[in-house]
């Protein structure tokens, strides 16, 4: 373990500008310091008396998995309360961004969206604390949100047996968030009784973070774009892949070899796939292509691209304004 530690310390030290660009500094243990000040996280709502009091939802912390230290962070729509009379809410798992390597479940973009999405859609949230890179390369995110999903099915939370209900969940995630849905939602279409009791409806990918040897338009035109350049794309992808491999491969190029043989069992579960993106995101053609290529699959895909705005907008922009737009995009997935 030892020697594994020290060559990913090597390795992180010889990238370039990794602490200037991910502001990310490793350690010789092989993990890297996320700083605080930069990467914050709230508590949740049940907490302290001043959380509940701001929040329009409901909020706890539930660990999955001890040896992972993999959790999730639950959102009740605030108008709920456990001496209330018991009505089941429709699920909606969460899947935050942050390129792999950095941000949480707790960060104040990500609990803010999922309390105001769990207020909005009436729908008990679960936004799942997966493992990053470069300690945990890919696909140990994607296993994680299936450990999640297989967890919430055996209804081991009060707040999901309760509340929960398991015949309409849907999958929703955020730049990385996104690929993750993507490639989760892959895992568990090619074993979906294995899921059972808890249904799946469909999946949200949200301004999903991909990408491929061959740059496209959208990527050369905004390639020192203020909210996401394509050298960090690039370094992201150089930490969260696995060792030896490269930007051709499935987790980062889903449209590479005419995309996955899963995507049939998706369109023969009838599963929606909801893409959503802008203009102004340097990944905007790359999820123009995957809605060709689903569309070509014969899958039930629905987009909303919007003209202008920026990378991560709908989710970790205060305004509520684009928020509203995709919360209004997201009820038809669970019909």
């Amino acid at each position: 373990m030892a020697s594994t530690n020290n060559n990913l310390y090597e390795l992180l030290n010889k990238i370039p500008n990794l602490t200037e660009t991910l502001h990310i500094i490793p350690n010789p243990d092989g993990t890297v310091t996320r700083p605080f000040e930069l990467y914050p996280t709230v508590p949740p709502s049940t907490a302290t008396a001043a959380a509940a009091a701001s929040s329009p939802s409901l909020s706890k912390d539930v660990v999955i998995n001890s040896e992972k230290s993999t959790s999730v962070r639950i959102f009740l729509p605030r108008y709920d309360s456990l001496e209330k009379k018991k009505e089941k809410r429709r699920i909606l798992v969460y899947v935050h961004g942050g390129g792999f390597v950095v941000a949480s479940a707790a960060h104040p973009n990500f609990h803010d969206f999922c309390s105001y999405a769990a207020s909005q859609l009436a729908a008990l949230v679960v936004s799942v604390e997966y493992r990053l890179a470069p300690e945990s390369r890919l696909p140990a995110a994607y296993d994680d949100v299936v450990e999640a999903l297989k967890w919430i099915k055996d209804g081991k939370d009060e707040w999901i047996e309760e509340y929960g209900d398991l015949s309409s969940c849907v999958m929703m995630g955020d730049s990385a968030g996104g690929n993750i849905v993507y490639h989760a939602g892959l895992m568990v279409a090619g074993r979906v009784d294995d899921f059972k009791p808890l249904i799946f409806k469909g999946l949200v990918l949200i301004q999903p973070f991909f990408s491929g040897l061959d740059r496209t338009k959208s990527e050369l035109k905004l390639a020192n774009d203020h909210v996401l350049t394509l050298v960090v794309c690039d370094l992201c992808w150089e930490i969260s892949l696995p060792v030896g491999a490269n930007r051709s491969h499935e987790y980062c190029d889903p449209l590479n070899g005419g995309g996955s043989g899963l995507l049939d069992c998706v369109r023969e579960l009838g599963w929606r796939v909801w893409v959503v993106s802008c203009d102004g995101d340097p990944l905007y053609d790359r999820s123009v292509k995957l809605v060709e290529l689903m569309e070509k699959r014969g899958l039930n895909v629905k987009s909303m691209f919007c003209k202008g705005g920026e990378h991560g907008m709908f989710v970790g922009n205060p305004s509520k304004y684009k928020a509203n737009e995709l919360l209004d995009f997201v009820k038809d997935v669970f019909v």
